[in-house]
Order: structure tokens, then C-alpha cells, then sequence
């Protein structure tokens, strides 16, 4: 068994989906923003700058490049737990621009 056929899985894809943008997000507040304490600092300034849906949608692009393996390997099943946790991260986005954010018009 090869390892593309090993990682042909879709509770696989939903995994690594869902903690790919994670580790994205601790390493954009390492390189960026480590003068402040990760958990509470981070969150409180991107909350109070209204900048945490922009960050979340950073994150969430690195998932793209997840997919564009899955499907150079084709992988498929691989492929759509990427696509089910892509579509969580825009329920995500959807939660915190139109209810924790405020309308700034």
C-alpha cells in the first residue's frame, strides 16, 4: 500500500482540513504579532481591530493548496474532507463577520 493510497481517506482530509488553517493561525501570531500573549492578547486585538474574519479567510486559503494536491495525486476522498472543511471555515467567517464583528456602515 502506497502512501497516496493510505491518506485516500475521508475522515483524513477532514483532519488535516480542519487543523492545517489552526496551525496556520498560531504561526501568523508567531511571525507577526508575538509580542502579544497568543490565546487572550491575539484574540482581543483581532477582535477589537475587527480583523478576525480577514485572518480566519488567511488561514482557510492554505486549504486550497491541500486541495490543489489532493487532486495532482488524485486522491479523491482526500479531496473531499478538504471541501467539508472548507465549507466549516465559511460557516466560521459567516458567524464572526455578521455576529461578533459590528456593521461599520
Amino acid at each position: 500500500m502506497t502512501w497516496t493510497e493510505k491518506l485516500d481517506n475521508f475522515w483524513i482530509g477532514l483532519l488535516i482540513g480542519i487543523s492545517f488553517p489552526l496551525m496556520m493561525f498560531f504561526f501568523y501570531w508567531m511571525f507577526c504579532y508575538s509580542q502579544l500573549s497568543f490565546p487572550r492578547g491575539f484574540m482581543r486585538y483581532l477582535m477589537n481591530g475587527y480583523l478576525l474574519s480577514g485572518v480566519i479567510k488567511l488561514c482557510g486559503l492554505g486549504n486550497l493548496l491541500l486541495f490543489y494536491f489532493g487532486l495532482k495525486t488524485r486522491i479523491d476522498n482526500f479531496s473531499k474532507g478538504i471541501i467539508v472543511s472548507l465549507l466549516a471555515y465559511v460557516a466560521l467567517v459567516a458567524y464572526v463577520s455578521y455576529y461578533l464583528e459590528p456593521d461599520l456602515s
